[in-house]
């Protein structure tokens, strides 16, 4: 029962007369990260796979909800899944040239194709805005294109993408399939040994990570309205997307979630101290200081430290 408590805490946010939109916001960055946190997590945390390109799959889902919106009239309910095929489809290709590759390798390839995507949308500016990105046409209050004047609905919208990913984690986690993930993270040679078909599995928790990722890219551009190849793309959003499994605990249901949360209240209150101080970037450097300690003395995260706590 004890989960559902910051569940309904959040879910009754909208709702208090002392909550600003200014907290709403940040709470709905927050579900939208976490979210992005555990997609990723399925592809690193549980199959070991360092993806540094999964803003790929992101902008992706950004890129083609926007244009199909835009462009076509397509709704948002109806480009996102054209935004999860597309990014299945290049998750495909991408994952049967990199995945065959190990350890640093692997990371510094997915890095190859994320720069080759955000020079693509740099590079057809009548499609994807180019280096200024590409903006939603605005209708105000409306269901049909999800959008809306206040982030109330966003809040529940963010909410049932984290309880989702919760729960599809935790069937991976209980499931053969991931256990022949963590077989293949922690070791390759034993795993094939024992029957596993090591390509296959790493290739099917690839394509599973990215199509959550695309999803939860939908709700990205419906929120933010708008994205550019940099926010898209860049490696400084793929380390944002690591940041909560790494900080909460990689490989955990719980992980995401708990790191997700606080990457966004370190988030605010960085912001608020570099606008009223005038340091820039101090975001950054406070959330290199965090992971930097989190592999120092906490590197199973901080599920993995309360775990322990909890054993003794």
């Amino acid at each position: 029962m004890r989960p559902l408590i910051p569940i309904a805490i959040v879910a009754a946010l909208p709702a208090l007369p002392f909550v600003n939109n200014y907290i709403l916001a940040a709470t709905v960055r927050a579900l939208i990260f976490i979210a992005l946190g555990q997609a990723w997590n399925i592809v690193a945390g549980i199959g070991g796979q360092l993806s540094l390109g999964h803003g790929v799959f992101l902008g992706l889902g950004c890129y083609v909800t926007g244009i199909l919106f835009n462009e076509l009239g397509v709704p948002p309910w109806i480009g996102v899944w054209a935004g999860v095929l597309v990014s299945l489809a290049v998750a495909l290709v991408m994952g049967s040239m990199t995945l065959r590759m190990r350890g640093v390798f692997f990371a510094l390839a997915t890095v190859a194709v994320s720069l080759a995507f955000d020079q693509l949308a740099r590079h057809y500016v009548d499609l994807t805005g180019g280096d200024n990105g590409l903006a939603l046409k605005f209708l105000g209050n409306s269901l049909w294109a999800m959008q809306s004047r206040w982030p109330g609905p966003f809040v529940y919208a963010g909410l049932v993408f984290m309880i989702l990913y919760y729960w599809i984690t935790r069937i991976i986690l209980a499931s053969r399939f991931g256990l022949e993930m963590r077989a293949v993270r922690d070791d390759e040679i034993a795993a094939a040994a024992a029957g596993v078909r090591v390509f296959r599995t790493k290739l099917l928790g690839f394509l599973v990570s990215a199509a959550m990722t695309a999803l939860a890219g939908g709700l990205y551009m419906q929120f933010y309205q708008a994205i550019d190849p940099e926010s898209a793309f860049g490696l400084g959003q793929a380390i944002q997307l690591q940041l909560p499994a790494l900080i909460g605990g990689l490989g955990t249901a719980w992980g995401p979630i708990i790191g997700g949360a606080l990457m966004i209240v370190l988030s605010e209150a960085t912001n608020w101290g570099a606008t009223r101080f005038g340091f820039i970037g101090v975001d950054i450097l406070v959330y290199g200081l965090v992971l930097l300690i989190v592999v120092l003395w906490a590197p199973q995260g901080i599920v993995g430290v309360l775990w322990k706590g909890r054993r003794r």
